[in-house]
Order: C-alpha cells, then structure tokens, then sequence
C-alpha cells in the first residue's frame, strides 16, 4: 500500500500546484479585467479540490 499512497501523494501535490497556479491567475484576472479567465481558473480551482478530495480518500489519509 505505501506504493500506492505515495502514488496518491504525488497526485495531491501536483493538484495543489496546479490550484496556486490558478489562484495566481485569478488575481491576475481581477487586476486587469478578464473576467472570463477569472471565472474559468475559479472552475478549474474547484475541480481540482474535488479530485484532492477524492485521492484523499482513495489514498487512505483520511481514515475512512
């Protein structure tokens, strides 16, 4: 299983950089009025922590 956590692990941090980047993006959106990239990468933010969410519990991080 430690395969596979860390499998689920790397999923995570990848998803986790994936979301600062658009996080950077939205703030770079809101500076300069694109609205439409703003609202996208605030999708992609929000898809992205449902998969972190599923390879938490996937993973087995949460206990449950």
């Amino acid at each position: 299983m430690g395969d596979r956590a860390a499998a689920y692990g790397a999923g995570i941090v990848l998803l986790a950089l994936l979301s600062l980047l658009c996080v950077i993006g939205i703030v770079w959106g809101e500076l300069t009025g694109h609205r439409l990239v703003t609202g996208a990468l605030v999708g992609v933010v929000l898809l992205a922590y449902s998969f972190v969410l599923l390879f938490l519990r996937k993973g087995g991080f949460t206990g449950v």
